[in-house]
């Protein structure tokens, strides 16, 4: 049987009813675009939170910057008293790891908690000692934001103030506090003993998470180490000119932390490793995509099914004058296979020109989203027209309308040559 005539005739048979062939065509095409729109929100997404987790963090915790690098054995014992198990000697460890080439800047970070007090009210805070200069270099590709802008200001402010600090918006309230008020820090030294110092209010933000504006406190790390008097850091967050080349650096950065040991022994662990948060999003998104996948894997095969019966139910007579002039079954199953085959590739193509069109209008709207859960900061929904997925997402609906037309070959093997020619 010659190859190139089945498949010419396996293609004409499409525009025998054009009509159900368009229909199919449309709703399998529309369901390729929705799965592609959906994947490509699903990229906007998580690419947006990639940069929100590397840059400025959930939780008030800062961004992670690419790696974070403590001393091993913070992440392994508990901490008797604050900086137990801090860097040492953190700068000649900061300036070795900024040499190395595709390194932006590092920076030192300490985590500390306490009481603020106006004097006539104390309240708990969770606070972290920073570099107002480098945080802010480290969200400003993100300050295009109303509310980064906000918070690049406060980071400005307090670069300005020496003994400033940043208050979390619920933290404000509850002290009554406002820009060039005076507070003072209550903490516990490394000594066990207690520790004040003087500070002013050099802003107010919003982490957008109302539970963390409630306790949320910024200030420089030198008012920090006066306040429980030590010259460590609880970690350095090390910045790369671009996030692909963590795996090339990463190997770099453990050569030269390693040389510090044995006078400490330092841990090198990647921004991913850091971002519980991200992850919890990424799985939910995955079995979204996936449950999305198998309606739409559904629809597309019972509208191909339907078109693939009716179409057999019309050429019995057909096939019996096939199957009488000696064409076996496996070459007009074979028809059957290209038929659904070409209705695939048709879908595809018509759906990539749908997605396309439907991603312009979305991201031309400026359509403003809710806050997700637990948060306070909306933002504007987009659709990345990637192409990430859309391979997987074209196989399976050729795969669908290829696969669905073997529904139909059960039909077409019970069916006799006699039976065939006298079908009415």
């Amino acid at each position: 049987m010659n190859i190139l005539k089945l498949i010419k005739f396996s293609f004409r048979n499409l525009f025998r009813n054009r009509r159900r062939t368009l229909i199919t065509l449309l709703v399998t095409a529309s369901g390729f675009a929705a799965l592609a729109l959906v994947s490509g929100y699903i990229s906007f997404t998580l690419h947006g939170l990639q940069a929100l987790t590397i840059r400025n963090g959930f939780t008030g915790s800062g961004g992670t910057g690419h790696m974070q690098i403590f001393n091993q054995h913070s992440l392994e014992e508990e901490e008797l008293y604050p900086l137990q198990f801090g860097i040492n000697d953190h700068k000649a460890v900061e300036q070795d790891i900024a040499d190395i080439d595709g390194v932006s800047f590092v920076m030192s970070r300490i985590d500390f908690s306490g009481l603020i007090s106006t004097g006539e009210k104390s309240v708990s805070f969770l606070g972290m000692g920073i570099d107002p200069e480098k945080e802010a270099d480290l969200l400003s590709p993100l300050v295009k934001h109303k509310s980064m802008e906000f918070e690049n200001e406060a980071l400005f402010n307090l670069k300005k103030t020496p003994n400033g600090v940043i208050l979390g918006k619920g933290l404000a309230s509850s002290l009554r506090a406002d820009i060039g008020s005076y507070l003072m820090l209550i903490s516990t030294t490394v000594d066990g003993a207690v520790n004040a110092v003087d500070v002013s209010v050099a802003g107010v933000i919003s982490t957008g998470l109302k539970t963390v504006d409630r306790y949320y406190l910024l200030t420089h790390i030198p008012t920090v180490q006066r306040l429980i008097q030590t010259d460590r850091v609880s970690k350095l967050v090390v910045v790369l000119d671009e996030t692909e080349d963590l795996p090339i650096i990463k190997p770099k950065v453990l050569e030269t932390v390693n040389k510090y040991v044995p006078s400490q022994t330092l841990a090198v662990i990647e921004w991913q490793d850091l971002a519980g948060y991200y992850h919890s999003i990424l799985d939910l998104y995955n079995i979204i995509f996936n449950f999305l996948g198998f309606i739409v894997v559904i629809i597309v095969m019972l509208s191909c099914v339907n078109t693939m019966l009716m179409a057999t139910m019309e050429r019995i007579k057909e096939i019996g004058t096939l199957k009488a002039i000696g064409i076996s079954g496996r070459w007009i199953t074979f028809v059957f296979l290209l038929e659904g085959l070409f209705i695939g590739i048709g879908s595809v193509f018509i759906g990539l020109v749908l997605h396309y069109v439907a991603a312009f209008i979305i991201n031309s709207s400026m359509i403003t989203m809710p806050p997700p859960p637990g948060m306070n900061i909306s933002y504007t929904l987009e659709v990345y027209a990637t192409t990430r997925y859309l391979p997987l997402i074209a196989l399976l609906i050729i795969s669908s309308t290829t696969f669905s037309s073997m529904l139909t070959l059960r039909k077409v093997r019970k069916i006799s040559i006699v039976d065939a020619l006298n079908y009415v």
